[in-house]
């Protein structure tokens, strides 16, 4: 997780947290006599100060805000200034207002903007509306549609589609859509894919429909792609398209793995492939493997590979074992191999490192006794770590035996530092195990 996204992530769930509670606490004080300062309620403020420009320039006429900002820890800040700013909102939303439209893109902005519009969608939708019009731009702001539609549906279907009329098109409109077609095609599938179909404009009409295809898609692969292949293009065919998938690897692996080629190369095809490739692996592992050779060439195919011997392996070790030999000899032969000692080992640590010994090549020999050593070491790390101090470093790196050894300390700390103490090992080689 980047640096960036963690902070706005911890601010978002403190503002909506926050912000709920504020605003029963607000409820209840509205409940008071008229004799209670009715400033701090959300109530409709005249309307030359709800809309009023920004002021000129991220001035913030609020100390306590003014130094939470200052402060330079990402996630302190954010802390400091969400619950600052959640105070203020359930004291004054008209100062609170007057914060957002001052404050400068970036983390504290958006959760004080979503935390602001959530407070006034409980009491003015309208006005929450056309806030959120004004005031949410980037990306991460516009997730405000998303939860303002998503509890819009849940509360009155029929009205939250009246208000989509109030929602900017393009990212915000679609956003709400989304929301409010997915709540909608949780409780009535067949009515919400009919609507979504029926939209006029193809840029509403696509995330409506890719949201109602997602419930179909559990229940009728087959016919979430047939609809989404005739109605949705470029990312949102490729989610259906991996939606179907997932459900069709368990019982239809083949019929899976030919959807895999559908996707772009990238991480969902990396996804969707590991996804087929355990469950066709297990049902039929040499048409499987056949499979994996039509992937791209480089992570995608091997990672589908290394899934398909793991089961392979469950099924019919030797078979997998006298595939991965029959290799030619190359990247995939040493990661395969790799893969393999390592099943192998989790078995019988000696055997593993025989099988390794045998292989073709000096680069998956080396491959796959490191990885054999490692998890050999994870059931039996003395006599793991023993092994890999006997062999020469152009045999077996000193990473490996490092690695041996740590797992002993894990398992037996004094009996692995005696051994280290007595071991006829270099004085350098002894240093680094021990740091």
């Amino acid at each position: 997780m980047s640096s960036n996204k963690s902070p706005l992530r911890f601010w978002l769930l403190a503002a909506v947290v926050l912000a709920v509670v504020a605003f029963v606490l607000l409820l209840r004080r509205d409940r008071t006599p008229p004799a209670a300062a009715p400033s701090t309620a959300v109530a409709p403020t005249p309307a030359s100060h709800q809309f009023a420009k920004a002021p000129a320039g991220p001035t913030i006429n609020h100390p306590e805000l003014a130094r939470a900002l200052a402060l330079k820890d990402p996630r302190e800040r954010s802390r400091v200034f969400g619950t600052a700013f959640l105070a203020l909102l359930a004291r004054d939303l008209a100062a609170a207002l007057d914060i957002v439209r001052a404050l400068p893109p970036g983390n504290e902005r958006t959760g004080a903007l979503l935390a602001l519009i959530d407070a006034v969608s409980r009491t003015d939708p309208a006005r929450a509306l056309t806030l959120a019009a004004e005031l949410a731009s980037s990306r991460d702001e516009l997730v405000v549609y998303n939860t303002l539609f998503d509890r819009f549906a849940r509360e009155n279907l029929a009205a939250a589609r009246e208000r989509l009329a109030a929602v900017p098109a393009g990212p915000a409109r679609a956003n709400a859509l989304r929301a409010l077609t997915d709540v909608w095609a949780q409780a009535e599938p067949a009515a919400a894919l009919a609507w979504a179909e029926a939209l006029p404009d193809p840029a509403e009409r696509a995330p409506a429909l890719e949201s109602a295809l997602v419930p179909l898609a559990r229940q009728d692969p087959t016919r979430a792609l047939a609809l989404a292949r005739a109605a949705l293009t470029g990312a949102g065919l490729e989610r259906i398209v991996l939606a179907a998938l997932q459900q069709l690897a368990p019982a239809e692996p083949a019929a899976a793995a030919a959807l895999v080629s559908e996707l772009t190369p990238g991480e969902s095809q990396v996804l969707a492939a590991v996804t087929v490739a355990r469950p066709f692996g297990a049902r039929d592992p040499r048409a499987a493997v056949a499979w994996a050779d039509t992937l791209p060439a480089g992570k995608t195919r091997q990672l589908a590979l290394n899934n398909i011997l793991t089961e392979w392996d469950r099924r019919d070790a030797p078979a997998a074992a006298t595939f991965v030999t029959q290799l030619p000899a190359g990247a995939t032969l040493d990661a395969s191999a790799a893969h393999y000692a390592g099943l192998a080992a989790a078995r019988d640590g000696r055997a593993s490192l025989a099988w390794a010994e045998a292989l073709p090549t000096d680069s998956a020999r080396r491959a796959a006794l490191i990885s054999a050593t490692s998890a050999w070491a994870q059931r039996e790390p003395a006599a793991a770590t023993a092994w890999a101090a006997a062999q020469p470093a152009d045999r077996l790196p000193l990473t490996a035996l490092a690695g041996a050894y740590s797992y002993w300390i894990v398992q037996d700390a004094a009996a692995a530092r005696a051994w280290l103490a007595s071991a006829a090992l270099p004085a350098d080689t002894k240093a680094r195990l021990s740091r």
